[in-house]
């Protein structure tokens, strides 16, 4: 299905499965507009710091990436993402490194107005973190698990009001 409409991944807030509004309740993650923007919240995302322009809502970042270019390009409301999964394959020094690189990632984001994401990466429901040891890693950073949520939430909103208008059917 993400094949057929040029999807990045699909999610959505399932904590009242029962009222699923899909114009809602849906965030698609796209590396430029398609056509099923115009019926669902969306995102745009890039993973290339050359690619990144003003209309990119979400930057992907790999902590051991070079930073400075990313610090020239980035602006204020920029999310920057980083993915828990490469985590996984990493020894336990270069696992410190990562914790290190991704501190400083989370100042960058706090000093620039950005928004900090921090994500499992997961491709599969095999291999999603669970909430507990997501909110764990986040304290290990010396990030409150209340604000972040709530700051992402806010920055979600801010998203939609800036970007969402509804289409007639």
């Amino acid at each position: 299905m993400t094949k057929i409409l040029d999807l990045d991944l699909i999610g959505i807030d399932s904590t009242n499965s029962a009222n699923i509004k899909p114009t809602e309740n849906i965030v698609l993650r796209m590396d430029k507009k398609y056509p099923t923007a115009d019926y669902f919240h969306y995102l745009l995302v890039s993973d290339n710091v050359n690619s990144m322009d003003g209309k990119t809502d979400l930057f992907i970042v790999d902590p051991f990436q070079r930073k400075d270019i990313l610090k020239r390009k980035a602006k204020r409301g920029l999310g920057i993402e980083i993915s828990i999964t490469s985590t996984k394959k990493l020894d336990g020094t270069m696992v410190g490194r990562w914790i290190k690189e991704v501190k400083s990632i989370y100042q960058f984001c706090k000093s620039n107005n950005c928004q900090f994401i921090l994500s499992s990466g997961a491709n599969s429901v095999n291999e999603m973190i669970s909430a507990r040891t997501f909110e764990s890693i986040l304290k290990f950073m010396g990030i409150s698990p209340n604000n972040y949520w709530e700051e992402f939430s806010e920055w979600l909103d801010s998203k939609y009001k800036a970007r969402w208008t509804y289409v007639k059917p």
